[in-house]
């Protein structure tokens, strides 16, 4: 992203912090409730501002998603049919093929966010997908590959990680891979931030050792 087209874009609010530089969030979600206090307000003014909504959830989940557009008073259907929300699911993404590939979601994330500068995305994606497939360590992985791809554009993630589908130490490392957080409900520049090199070759070298370590 060039300068100019940093300067195009203004910053984005997002629960009590300011998304900028840093657009790749780890959010932790305790509850539904927690969920929609959160984010309603991050998706309205996405839609008040021209921007782009994009939804990566659990394909049982993508008739929630409208409906609850629907309730935050959004005409859902103009927005699909004008593309100013994308719904995808993650079998149009994380798993397409049937599986997680890390290397083809890094060219699917380059490519989604590629297609053009203006209007600036802002994607919601469910992180769920990982404990269901059981691909933890290379989903840690592509979070902390996704940083090479992340900083090449204006558009905005949230990786949105339901605290009772993980474990202590998942959470952890996730956490470690974005460089904005959100934990208790208050965004904050992570600093437990890990640069890609540095988590990649550790997360590997854990693979390497002996399994009675």
């Amino acid at each position: 992203m060039t300068e100019n087209e940093q300067q195009e874009y203004r910053p984005i609010s997002f629960a009590g912090g300011v998304l900028a530089p840093y657009r790749h969030v780890c959010a932790f979600i305790n509850s539904r409730q927690e969920e929609q206090r959160i984010l309603d307000p991050f998706v309205q003014d996405a839609l008040a501002t021209g921007d782009t909504m994009m939804y990566v959830v659990d394909p049982r989940s993508r008739a929630s998603v409208v409906s609850h557009l629907r309730h935050l008073g959004f005409d859902a259907s103009k927005l699909l049919a004008q593309r100013r929300c994308e719904v995808r699911t993650w079998a149009d993404t994380y798993l397409r093929g049937g599986h997680f590939d890390q290397d083809q979601m890094i060219e699917v994330l380059d490519e989604v966010l590629g297609v053009s500068a203006s209007p600036r995305i802002r994607m919601i994606i469910d992180m769920g997908w990982a404990a269901e497939e059981r691909v933890i360590d290379q989903m840690l992985e592509y979070e902390a590959r996704a940083n090479l791809v992340q900083p090449k554009y204006a558009h905005v993630a949230i990786c949105v990680y339901d605290t009772a589908k993980f474990g202590g130490d998942v959470l952890i490392d996730a956490l470690r891979t974005h460089p904005m957080a959100l934990i208790g409900g208050i965004l904050q520049v992570n600093p437990f931030f890990t640069p890609m090199t540095e988590f990649v070759a550790e997360l590997r070298a854990r693979d390497r050792r002996p399994a009675d370590d």
